[in-house]
């Protein structure tokens, strides 16, 4: 059972961030000691605030997180809080226990975040490959068009023609990334990936690294923060995945995959998504995923690019969200012939 509470948590200090998640304990863990509660603030995130509160069990801990200011206008929370319910039926993701006013409230899944080194450690990226296969199979009652493009159009719709900070828009003509060419290069990139006509399935959409945790005593990884989830192209999934590899705070595009790491990752995502051995996976078909997930890397960048301006435009979180849209779109530009022009390329 949700608990529904009519209650506003102040996200803008460590103290009301506190406050709030004990008045939420006082309803969802009732028989914890208010007196014996600890709290760790999670900073990873650049989008919302998240703490942990618990009372002698930290892997028991209840997260609380209050979303970020005008975060309502580009994602849709009443989707968010559906998507945790479908993956913790599914086994895939953790409890939801109480939606507040401007946030929610879910169990803790144990674990560390990946970090750019340990993603590449086979144990691990065989995980995240089993694991995003898990997903992909998820069967949703009311599967809906991908999301892709109209969401992406939505934050288009959101950006504003021109920055009212003089030092924004001096960053965006300088780079020349105006809202106008953005939706041109969606109108292309959607004309181009729509003839693929790749599979669709529930897709996560947000597998950054930070969003994939690893259970050293299980070998195993969950995914969190289900806010972008839904119905989506299913080369897009990885693709955004691998893009991901570059990191946030450090963004470094060397480290995106190279084709062996990505046949080799294609590979085991195909075998567990089919049922099949490894060894029995076609190579016509790993290469022909191979494109795809090239392909929709793009869009991925256009997506998270588009993303990031708007939140220039909007949050009031510390972080240079203008400095990391321009890096998306730059490398958007400096595949795009490369990643287009990709044709199979079978011994």
């Amino acid at each position: 059972m949700v608990v529904k509470l009519n209650l506003t948590v102040d996200g803008t200090s460590l103290e009301g961030l506190q406050e709030g998640a004990k008045h939420i304990v006082r309803h969802v863990q009732p028989e914890w000691n208010e007196a014996d509660l600890q709290f760790k603030l999670y900073s990873e995130g650049i989008t919302n605030q998240l703490i942990g509160v618990w009372s002698d069990d930290k892997d028991k801990q209840l997260l609380v997180r209050v979303y970020g200011s005008m975060t309502e206008k580009f994602i849709d929370r009443d989707k968010e809080r559906r998507n945790i319910e479908i993956l913790h039926k599914a086994g895939c993701g953790p409890q939801l226990y109480a939606t507040f006013d401007n946030g929610l409230s879910y169990g803790f899944t144990k674990g560390v975040p990946l970090s750019t080194d340990l993603n590449y450690e086979e144990r691990v990226w065989k995980a995240v490959s089993r694991e995003m296969a898990i997903y992909h199979k998820i069967e949703e009652e009311d599967k809906e068009d991908p999301m892709l493009f109209p969401k992406l159009r939505h934050f288009l719709s959101l950006l504003p023609t021109k920055f009212k900070d003089a030092e924004k828009q001096k960053r965006i003509d300088e780079c020349g990334y105006s809202k106008v060419l953005l939706s041109q290069e969606t109108d292309e990139m959607e004309s181009y990936v729509t003839c693929l006509n790749c599979p669709v399935v529930f897709s996560h959409n947000d597998i950054l690294l930070g969003n994939i945790i690893w259970n050293e005593t299980t070998q195993k990884v969950n995914f969190i923060d289900y806010e972008y989830g839904g119905t989506n192209y299913q080369p897009y999934d990885i693709a955004n995945h691998f893009n991901e590899f570059a990191g946030v705070d450090d963004v470094d595009y060397s480290r995106y995959p190279g084709a062996d790491f990505q046949r080799r990752w294609l590979r085991n995502y195909h075998s567990h998504y089919q049922g099949i051995p490894a060894e029995q996976v076609k190579d016509d078909e790993v290469e022909a995923w191979y494109i795809w997930v090239n392909k929709f890397a793009l869009c991925s960048h256009l997506f998270w690019g588009a993303w990031a301006m708007v939140q220039a435009h909007y949050s009031s979180i510390d972080f240079d969200y203008l400095g990391y849209g321009i890096t998306r779109i730059d490398e958007y530009f400096k595949r795009k012939e490369e990643f287009l022009n990709l044709k199979p390329n079978l011994q």
